[in-house]
């Protein structure tokens, strides 16, 4: 393709033929900081390669349509006018290259004058400001010097330093090549606006290249205190003139910011479309660093080098490789991760990845390579890792992000079709029942101390034996390891890693267990993985000896908030008096188990490094369904949404405590504040229920679904019984539930109408009497 051919013309054109620059001749460039993109100064690029990752990362592909392309979309401008402080929006959109320098924003007005400039900028901003609602009621933020002191650890050991510079206090970036400029937040953000940026980015930046840590509302204070500054009064912005509006939204139009922006107005035109990426003159526009009616960067050459490359090859064969780092890029993945001879961390970085077990070297302390990560993940897993952060080695300080669903699936899409594994026969686990069952024997064996010992290194259902506490054994082997891999990783680990502290169990294809299962290394290898992907109510295998410290619960209700099985690591485990317990799960907003009998056994999170999950004691357990409890559905018959409450835009608020100590739950829900309150109740015959009360305030008519049960198995028992799966049965209101299929499994749906701003409803789960 010839990159200087001319087929259409570039948006300042069509600026100037609509009469929208306020100059006609170009003027002389002001001084500006080139646009910071981190990660690509590694030298295993390709300057093609670093300009594809440009394009989308400068907003480029935003404006230009080109396939395949992921264009960094603009903050949600909606609610800039909540979040952000009028003035340093106003100084921004008149020059944001000084104002935040390094940042990725064009400047959009660079052809006017100093006075039109800062008229149109003024403009512009009211024109923002008037989308702005009244905040709902938070919690105070003050500025607390502790505070601070706690966020400065965190932000440099949990993973911030990955793509921010180190900085010895708020204001004082340290220098470090290749590091995304925070410029002066305390200008930009009230504190409570900073605070609750941190708890949900993806709310406020929804290409989620700013990815969610998952940080706890007191985490994200201390956080804030630290970016912030002491004794910063809070800004009085100017009443919005509908007039300043009115031009605003002209400019808005006129300057294609909606092209970066969603930014939903009826009463404002269209903007100006743009050509594609391959009809674009390089001579002319944007990347000839000179001012016209088009947005300006202040390029470097070798970023304007590098885009001219990309432009010129756009249509030549890109291999999936190139494409994968082409995401890894975008999102900075490779300043944490290696793949292949590119990436991993820095040598300025590396004393910022610290570790709670320092006996497992630097795979305790740095994230895994992503070298060959899709022929070793099963797909899922893959997806929900990368969508909601989650990470199976806890010892690991810095947190593992979540950047959304929809570059999950892309991603993880992509790596399992580039790290194909040769085929490798695993011997599948015997139909017959004394047959399956000598193979798990034989599996758990092997895993004890008197076979390959894996237990010595390894945690097993979070309990740890020896000195080393590697990646749990148990926790997720069959859900998140693909059998293959794990056959060609015994084989030999040492090809897969050549510095991994893995033993070698299969030197030259023989076991170093010969005179256990008759030596038959194919037998061995596939019943380690068969026991092993049980899962944790597996048997334990030989070794394992710990004793448990039990949580009795007495006159009050107990509360554990650590990680407990079956739930994730912000469950609220709550203990009844009357023999009755549950798990709340802070994360997904929803009842996650419920059990009879005893309480938790606490010795996984209270010794050693506290990194397992607590074990619950009682045998009746009943499980109910991940994800967000409660949804806005646009029909009755519309599936469940497959995203996390905080891609819904659902809060945590926390809990409140009565007398005995029961807490009631509040979080928001589709803009609903729900109060879960549930409460042990004991019959007249002696048995005892869990009845949950749940109040609905809202600011006015609202309908909600609520997705109360879902199993293989809910048979409707009349007058609002439902049995589900054999064991449960759950009473919920008579004139609202319905049951639906959803592949091989049934839901349970409650509709629970909000009239006037309130509802309430009442459910109680009993343990079936054919099920104790």
């Amino acid at each position: 393709m010839n990159s200087r051919r001319v087929t259409g013309r570039c948006l300042g054109g069509v600026l100037v033929a609509l009469g929208l620059s306020a100059c006609a001749e170009r003027v002389p460039v002001r001084s500006g900081t080139p646009p910071v993109v981190v990660g690509l100064k590694d030298s295993g690029l390709t300057p093609r390669l670093r300009g594809l990752v440009l394009l989308d990362e400068l907003g480029c592909t935003a404006c230009h349509h080109h396939e395949p392309s992921d264009p960094r979309r603009g903050p949600d401008l909606a609610t800039a006018g909540n979040r952000v402080n009028a003035a340093h929006m106003v100084a921004f959109v008149a020059d944001p290259q000084i104002v935040e320098p390094g940042t990725t924003m064009p400047d959009l007005l660079r052809d006017l004058d100093a006075e039109a400039r800062d008229r149109a900028a003024r403009s512009l901003t009211h024109y923002l400001r008037s989308f702005a609602v009244p905040p709902e009621a938070a919690r105070p933020a003050v500025w607390q010097a502790d505070a601070a002191a706690r966020g400065g650890v965190l932000y440099h050991e949990i993973g911030c330093v990955a793509c921010h510079a180190p900085r010895q206090a708020a204001g004082s970036d340290d220098a470090m090549a290749d590091s995304v400029p925070l410029g002066d937040l305390a200008a930009k953000y009230e504190l409570a606006a900073l605070r609750a940026f941190l708890i949900e980015p993806h709310l406020a930046r929804p290409s989620a290249r700013m990815p969610d840590l998952a940080l706890s509302p007191a985490e994200a204070h201390d956080l804030a205190c630290f970016l912030h500054v002491a004794d910063v009064p809070e800004a009085v912005a100017p009443a919005v003139d509908p007039v300043e509006v009115a031009a605003g939204r002209e400019l808005f139009a006129a300057r294609g910011c909606v092209h970066c922006h969603d930014l939903v107005d009826p009463e404002r035109r269209q903007s100006p479309a743009a050509p594609p990426l391959s009809a674009l003159d390089v001579d002319r526009g944007c990347l000839t660093g000179e001012v016209g009616p088009w947005p300006f960067y202040s390029l470097t050459a070798t970023q304007r080098g590098d885009i001219v490359a990309a432009l010129g090859a756009l249509d030549e064969p890109f291999d999936a490789e190139a494409r994968i780092r082409q995401r890894l890029l975008s999102r900075n993945c490779l300043s944490c991760h290696e793949r292949g001879e590119i990436g991993g961390v820095t040598t300025a970085r590396n004393p910022h990845f610290l570790s709670g077990d320092p006996t497992l070297g630097s795979d305790g302390r740095v994230p895994p390579a992503l070298t060959g990560v899709g022929g070793r993940l099963q797909n899922e897993w893959l997806v929900r890792a990368i969508q909601l952060g989650q990470s199976e080695r806890p010892y690991l300080r810095t947190r593992m992000p979540a950047f959304g669903r929809e570059f999950a699936v892309d991603l993880a899409d992509a790596l399992a079709s580039a790290d194909r594994l040769p085929p490798i026969d695993l011997l599948a686990l015997p139909e017959d029942k004394k047959e399956a069952e000598a193979m798990i024997d034989l599996g758990r064996e092997l895993v004890g101390d008197k076979g390959m010992n894996c237990i010595t290194c390894h945690l097993f259902a979070g309990r740890k034996v020896g000195a080393m506490a590697a990646i749990d054994l148990v926790d997720s082997t069959g859900q998140r390891l693909r059998p293959e891999w794990f056959a060609h990783f015994l084989r030999d680990p040492f090809a897969f890693k050549p510095t991994t502290l893995m033993p070698q169990f299969f030197p030259d294809g023989r076991s170093t267990r010969p005179e256990i299962g008759d030596g038959d290394v194919s037998r061995q290898i596939a019943a380690m993985w068969h026991y092993l992907a049980k899962g944790r109510n597996v048997r334990q295998p030989r070794g394992i000896r710990r004793p448990p410290i039990e949580l009795e619960v007495g006159d009050e209700a107990v509360i554990l908030r650590r990680s407990v099985q079956g739930a994730g690591k912000r469950g609220i485990s709550v203990g009844y008096p009357s023999g009755v317990s549950l798990t709340f799960d802070a994360e997904n907003l929803g009842l996650n188990q419920i059990w009879w009998g005893r309480f938790i056994d606490a010795a996984p999170v209270w010794t050693g490094q506290g990194s397992g999950q607590a074990r619950i004691l009682g045998s009746r357990r009943v499980s109910l369904p991940n994800g967000p409890a409660f949804a806005r559905l646009p029909r009755p018959d519309s599936p469940w949404p497959d995203v996390s409450r905080r891609e819904l835009g659902q809060r945590w608020i926390g809990y409140d405590l009565d007398s005995l100590q029961r807490p009631s739950f509040r979080y928001v829900c589709e803009g609903v504040e729900v109060i879960d309150a549930p409460r042990e109740h004991v019959s007249e015959d002696g048995v005892t229920a869990l009845r949950r009360e749940l109040r609905f305030l809202a600011e006015g008519d609202v309908t909600l679904q609520f997705r109360a049960a879902r199993s293989e198995q809910i048979v409707d028992r009349g007058d609002g019984l439902f049995r589900v799966g054999g064991v449960l049965d759950l009473q919920v209101p008579s004139d609202a539930a319905r049951t639906r299929a959803d592949g091989d499994e049934f839901e349970l749906i409650v509709t629970i109408p909000i009239v006037g701003g309130r509802a309430e409803i009442v459910l109680e789960y009993r343990w079936h009497e054919e099920g104790r």
